[in-house]
C-alpha cells in the first residue's frame, strides 16, 4: 500500500479484524518465545540437564522427566503457525462475507479446491490471475505454511511430496522474503520451523490482507449506500448513524467532518476528495 497521507486506503473489517488478532497473538508469542529461549539457555548451561529439568519441575510442580531440546523447540513453533493459519482461516471467511456485500455473485468451491484459492477465482476471475495479483511469492509462501499446519494438525503424510516439493519452492524466494519482510533465516523445513517462520507466516497473512483491501476497494457509490444502510448495535438499541449525521445538513463543515468519521471508522482512510465524492452520491441517490 501507498505511503501517501492523502491517500485513500480503504480497508474491509476482515482485515482489520486480523491485524488486531495478529497483534493480540504476536505478543503472547514473543513473551513465550523470550521464556523458551531463557529456559534452554538455562539448560544447555547446566552440567547435568536432567537434574536441571528434575530442578525445574519440582519448584513449579510439573512433573517432567526428561525433554527431547530439538523436539521440544519445533513442535512449540509449529504450534505458532496452527494459531497464525487459524486466524488466516478467519481472515478469509470473514473478507469473503464483506466481499459479497459489494459484489454478490459467487461461484462455490469445486472438489479439492482451497478456501483461499476460491476467494482468489472469484475476485480476480481465475487462480492464476490471483497469484499474479497477490505475487507468487506471497501465495506459494502461504501454500507452504498451510501444508506445514496440515501436517502437524492432521499428521498428513499423504501429502508430503508436495510439502517438500513447496519447501524446495519458498526457499528459491529467500530473497524476496528477507527484501519485503526482513525475514531472516526462513522459510525452514518442517522439522526446522522456529520463531522466525512464524514472523514470515504473519507478515504473509497481512500482506495478502493488504493487497485484497487495495484491489477490492468498493466503488463510492457502493460506500454511499452502505453507510447510508448501516446500523450500529448500543446498548440492545439498533441506531443509523446517518440519521443522526443528516441533521447537520444545514452546518456543510460539521455535516462533512461528521460523514468523514464515519467512513474513516468503517472503511480505513478516506480522504477529502473520495469523502466529497461519497458526500454527493448520498445527496443524491439517499
Amino acid at each position: 500500500m501507498s505511503r501517501d497521507i492523502n491517500e485513500t486506503k480503504f480497508s474491509f473489517k476482515a482485515f482489520r479484524n486480523l491485524k488486531k488478532g495478529l497483534g493480540e497473538f504476536d505478543a503472547v508469542v514473543e513473551c513465550n518465545e523470550m521464556a523458551i529461549r531463557e529456559f534452554l539457555n538455562n539448560l544447555k548451561a547446566s552440567q547435568d540437564h536432567k537434574q536441571f529439568i528434575q530442578d525445574l519441575s519440582n519448584k513449579h510442580e510439573v512433573r517432567v522427566d526428561s525433554v527431547n531440546i530439538e523436539l521440544f523447540s519445533s513442535r512449540i513453533r509449529l504450534f505458532y503457525i496452527l494459531s497464525v493459519m487459524q486466524q488466516a482461516e478467519q481472515f478469509i471467511d470473514e473478507f469473503r462475507k464483506e466481499y459479497k456485500i459489494y459484489n454478490p455473485t459467487w461461484a462455490n468451491k469445486v472438489d479439492g479446491e482451497t478456501d483461499f484459492d476460491n476467494l482468489l477465482q472469484n475476485i480476480f476471475s481465475s487462480k492464476g490471475q490471483g497469484i499474479t495479483e497477490i505475487g507468487k511469492e506471497v501465495y506459494y509462501g502461504f501454500e507452504y505454511y498451510r501444508f506445514i499446519r496440515n501436517r502437524f494438525a492432521h499428521s498428513e503424510e499423504k501429502d508430503l511430496k508436495k510439502l517438500n516439493k513447496l519447501c524446495k519452492k519458498v526457499t528459491e524466494f529467500t530473497g524476496y522474503y528477507n527484501s519485503k519482510f526482513h525475514s531472516v533465516n526462513s522459510p525452514n523445513s518442517y522439522e526446522k520451523i522456529d520463531f522466525n517462520d512464524f514472523l514470515l507466516f504473519t507478515n504473509i497473512i497481512k500482506n495478502i490482507g493488504y493487497t485484497l483491501c487495495e484491489k477490492c476497494k468498493p466503488d463510492n457509490s457502493q460506500l454511499a449506500e452502505r453507510i447510508a444502510k448501516l446500523e450500529i448495535e448500543i446498548e440492545n438499541k439498533t441506531i443509523k448513524p446517518i440519521k443522526s449525521i443528516n441533521k447537520l445538513k444545514n452546518d456543510p463543515k460539521r455535516y462533512s467532518n461528521a460523514i468523514g468519521n464515519l467512513l474513516n471508522s468503517n472503511f480505513g482512510k478516506i480522504n477529502s476528495s473520495d469523502r466529497d465524492e461519497i458526500i454527493e452520491h448520498l445527496k443524491t441517490a439517499f
